[in-house]
């Protein structure tokens, strides 16, 4: 279907925007193999019709570690003040995956060590996550989710 675009326009879309408020705040990481299972996830079993997203490499990474990495904290809580001021989604859900590259990345080193699984930091930081973001936002439902890649390279999504 063609329509009648402005001098310039590359492209005109089709979708409406409208005013209509957020079902939630989403944060989640950025890697593009897991995108369209994150939107399954969140259409399908989670029931979104609308959301805010803030995706970033390590998804809720950017808001843990703040001992460490205090300014990514900062800008990460202010983006998130930011949308729940604007839109004031009723629900934030956070989601992670089975071998995050930006995870990966940071915790090297640690994966020799006896003991270390990186599937478990992921579930322990999300789960601190979700607590803090809680007690940040109480009158706000907090998800927490690990996705696990199953052996036919779906996505398993476990609530935490």
């Amino acid at each position: 279907m063609v329509t009648e675009s402005s001098p310039g326009v590359a492209y005109r879309s089709q979708t409406t925007i409208t005013e209509e408020p957020s079902d939630a705040l989403v944060l989640m990481c950025s890697d593009r193999r897991f995108q369209d299972g994150y939107r399954e996830f969140l259409t399908e079993h989670l029931g979104l019709k609308r959301w805010d997203a803030i995706i970033v490499p390590g998804g809720g990474y950017m808001l843990s570690f703040a001992e460490v990495l205090p300014k990514q904290l900062k800008l990460g809580m202010r983006m998130v003040k930011f949308i729940m001021q604007a839109s004031q989604p009723t629900r934030i859900v956070l989601i992670n995956h089975e071998g995050c590259k930006r995870y990966l990345e940071a915790f090297q080193g640690q994966l020799r060590k006896l003991g270390f699984s990186l599937p478990d930091k992921q579930r322990r930081d999300l789960t601190a996550l979700a607590r803090d973001m809680r007690d940040a936002f109480p009158h706000t439902t907090v998800e927490a989710y690990y996705a696990a890649l199953a052996p036919d390279n779906t996505l398993e999504f476990e609530r935490l």
